[in-house]
């Protein structure tokens, strides 16, 4: 039987969602099982190359689950022909610069979503992947959760009938500290840190709404009003528009799905 190995640089291996996602739950579950196999009997053999930006943390973790590769220069592992993978986990704010050194090298890619602050940096990477004819990809894990994947097939075997709307709960509450304490201290959830409710995400959203539903035709902004105390009173709004408007994305499934 064939095996190939496969190095993976993960970049941003010492944060929360690099190590236990991706790392942990991820490349180091597959080597557990052996690796993948392929159609044609081929087991495909992830080996992590860990990428970050504190020595002390990668050679903890390096130690902790038997790893011989890590490093905090990125450029080393770019110029690496044996790495054959970029996998950037990074902050938002960071990735679309090392992605683009990574297209550059000639690795393929794999992010975090989203792939950039803006739309113009996310249409950069986009066309500079495709012109490099490299294989890229973004996550998309919500997509393999057992309850989306039941829900995608009573979909498309037409078990809801004409669908003429969809409404998406994110199925947590996530509170910004005001009067209940934040339970979600990460750097995601905290706009000033290069994340946010809506750019870290949002994408969930879009690609659990456009799989399972239908693509997005229209969205829409207006102003959310806000209370003069600062606080989250509803009898003292006023009709001040916000600096953060709502948005709001319309779409059309009964056009996508038959009676």
């Amino acid at each position: 039987m064939t095996r190939k190995v496969v190095h993976v640089a993960v970049n941003g291996v010492t944060g929360r969602m690099g190590y236990r996602q991706h790392l942990v739950r991820s490349l180091l579950a597959i080597r557990e099982q052996g690796g993948v196999r392929l159609s044609d009997g081929t087991l495909v053999y992830p080996e992590p190359v860990l990428v970050g930006r504190s020595e002390e943390r990668l050679r903890a973790i390096a130690s902790t689950h038997g790893l011989d590769r890590w490093t905090t220069d990125l450029d080393e592992v770019l110029a690496d022909p044996e790495v054959e993978v970029y996998f950037d986990t990074q902050v938002t704010s960071l990735r679309e610069a090392s992605l683009l050194r990574a297209i550059s090298a000639g690795k393929h890619v794999y992010t975090e979503k989203p792939t950039a602050s803006s739309l113009s940096g996310a249409l950069r990477l986009a066309k500079a992947a495709q012109a490099a004819g490299i294989t890229h990809g973004v996550v998309h894990d919500k997509l393999f959760l057992p309850g989306v994947i039941k829900l995608r097939r009573l979909v498309e075997a037409g078990f809801f009938g004409r669908v003429l709307s969809v409404r998406l709960e994110f199925g947590y509450w996530v509170f910004e500290g005001d009067q209940v304490a934040a339970q979600r201290p990460s750097w995601n959830y905290r706009a000033e840190d290069g994340g946010g409710i809506v750019l870290d995400m949002f994408p969930h959203w879009q690609y659990l709404l456009t799989t399972c539903s239908a693509r997005s035709r229209r969205c829409t902004r207006g102003a959310l009003r806000t209370c003069r105390s600062g606080g989250t009173n509803p009898d003292a709004l006023t009709r001040r528009p916000r600096t953060t408007p709502r948005t709001r994305c319309s779409s059309s499934p009964a056009a996508r799905w038959p009676r």
